[in-house]
């Protein structure tokens, strides 16, 4: 989810400097928590802040309902090179993970600890079926 949402960021050429995560117990009880990070549209910053964010939150064993991450304080602006954390292969990786999904598709090519995951938003998650649309409705 928080890498499908970098590339959402990337590809409209907006940076973040807010995360936060909610997450919805069975029982209805919501729990949200946000952290503030400089400008960025990484994904090993976004995925990482999210997963640091997730932990902390985390705390009940009852069965999650829903999980949500937004990217808030947006501003316009290509990704801004870290000089001492970025290297020049992983700008080279995202620029080229970039080109094959614009070209194939947003699942065409993702990391291998999502690859057992559907779609969410754009698909069904329980049977990876894309939505129904009702006849009425239909263009």
């Amino acid at each position: 989810m928080a890498e499908n949402l970098a590339f959402q960021l990337r590809n409209g050429n907006k940076l973040t400097a807010c995360v936060t995560i909610r997450i919805r117990y069975s029982d209805f009880q919501t729990e949200s928590r946000q952290q503030q990070i400089p400008y960025t549209s990484s994904d090993a910053v976004l995925i990482k802040t999210v997963l640091n964010i997730f932990e902390i939150l985390y705390s009940r064993r009852v069965l999650v309902r829903l999980i949500g991450v937004r990217y808030s304080n947006l501003v316009g602006g290509g990704h801004q090179i870290d000089l001492f954390d970025d290297t020049e292969e992983e700008i080279s990786l995202y620029h080229s993970m970039d080109d094959i999904r614009i070209r194939f598709g947003q699942d065409a090519i993702k990391r291998a600890v999502a690859m057992g995951s559907k779609g969410i938003g754009r698909t069904n998650p329980f049977n990876g079926l894309p939505p129904v649309i009702p006849a009425h409705r239909r263009a």
